[in-house]
């Protein structure tokens, strides 16, 4: 019998409330939000804010992590392969999102460039 892919999760917050956001984490039982912007701020959805997201989060027992340097989409990663290794071994215990604000994902670095590499460490990227 074959065994199943693990799976990270994707997600863009586009210009959603932040209780539809949480709600759409929780139906998929997310336990870790890892934020993948490379500036973690919204002008036009100060909810999505770093510092607002993290204690929403918080809230809801959600853990945030912010990993912008380390798998943002402006090309000034540092680590990224080290990083890519340390949000897999965390899916691998725990269902983990990963996080941008666009809401096309194939649009976004966490299609273009993230899922190959998530695939490469052995996992289904589901866009949600």
């Amino acid at each position: 019998m074959k065994s199943k892919k693990p799976i990270i999760f994707s997600v863009g917050h586009s210009n959603h409330p932040i209780d539809i956001f949480i709600s759409r984490l929780k139906k998929h039982k997310i336990s870790i939000l890892v934020d993948v912007r490379t500036t973690p701020l919204s002008r036009f959805c100060p909810h999505f804010n770093k510092n607002a997201l993290q204690q929403a989060l918080n809230r809801e027992n959600i853990l945030y992590l912010w990993k912008g340097r380390n798998l943002g989409g402006r090309n000034i990663n540092i680590d990224y392969d080290k990083t890519i290794i340390e949000v897999s071994e965390m899916a691998k215990g725990k269902r983990t999102c990963i996080l941008c604000s666009e809401k096309d994902y194939k649009k976004c670095h966490r299609y273009l460039t993230l899922t190959p590499s998530l695939e490469k460490q052995g996992f289904f990227v589901k866009h949600i």
